[in-house]
């Protein structure tokens, strides 16, 4: 399938990435490569779209919604290896995204920043954006607060027993 006209082209094409981002999304979702999938939306009562990069241009892709005030809702990883059946893609969801933290990469590099993602399971993966000059803990630019497990009645029955004899 070829994008040919501006409107078939995905609503924030030319916004992140100049004219035809639209059809280098889909050229980078037919190399086979983790893709990012983004929840965003303009200001957090505006409604969501729906973005797919490549993961390893997602750096710049979060940079240029967080530089304009677009707020994440939400996000996840999509492996889907060109040579498996759909049925053997992973979708990861993302607990946490944090862009521009630093940390020593080699003895070339002292500083590297880094994009790291957290999945809701609590694995995490990074990836260099750029040298960095001086150290930054980088600011989250997505986030969920995990739920507070909640005390069953069992739970707090026992735990306010005291022992008498």
């Amino acid at each position: 399938m070829f994008l040919t006209s501006d409107q078939n082209r995905l609503p924030m094409g030319s916004s992140l990435g100049g004219p035809g981002a639209a059809l280098w999304a889909i050229v980078e979702m037919w190399s086979g490569a983790d893709v990012l999938i983004l929840q965003f939306a303009a200001t957090k009562r505006a409604l969501s779209r729906v973005a797919m990069v490549d993961l390893s241009s997602g750096a710049v892709t979060l940079e240029k919604l967080t530089s304009d005030g677009h707020v994440v809702r939400g996000a996840a990883v999509l492996s889907a290896k060109p040579q498996h059946e759909c049925g053997k893609w992973v979708l990861e969801p993302l607990s946490e995204i944090h862009l521009g933290e630093t940390r020593a990469y080699d003895d070339k590099h002292p500083l590297v920043s880094f994009v790291r993602y957290t999945t809701i399971e609590g694995r995490e993966f990074s990836m260099p954006i750029a040298i960095a000059e001086r150290h930054s803990r980088g600011k989250l630019v997505y986030g969920t607060k995990p739920a507070r497990p909640r005390k069953t009645a069992h739970s707090l029955a026992t735990s306010n027993v005291t022992s008498s004899t």
